[in-house]
């Protein structure tokens, strides 16, 4: 049986797989649409083009695979 660590991480891990996949569709829409994708950073709304904010997740990808 799992201990309590494991079923957290497990969550975790079925949750990040969720957002990634939420965002591969906004950012396919986007694309789809001609339009920016609206983030929060640094304290500010920001519009970021659907170029850019592939090539942000791609580096965020793999950045966690390492």
């Amino acid at each position: 049986m799992c201990d309590k660590s494991q079923k957290d991480a497990l969550m975790v891990e079925l949750v990040d797989r969720a957002i990634r996949k939420a965002a591969e569709k906004i950012l396919e829409k986007a694309k789809q649409t001609h339009t920016c994708i609206v983030i929060w950073e640094n304290d500010q709304i920001k519009e970021v083009p659907p170029e850019e904010m592939e090539m942000r997740l791609n580096i965020a990808g793999s950045e966690s695979v390492t």
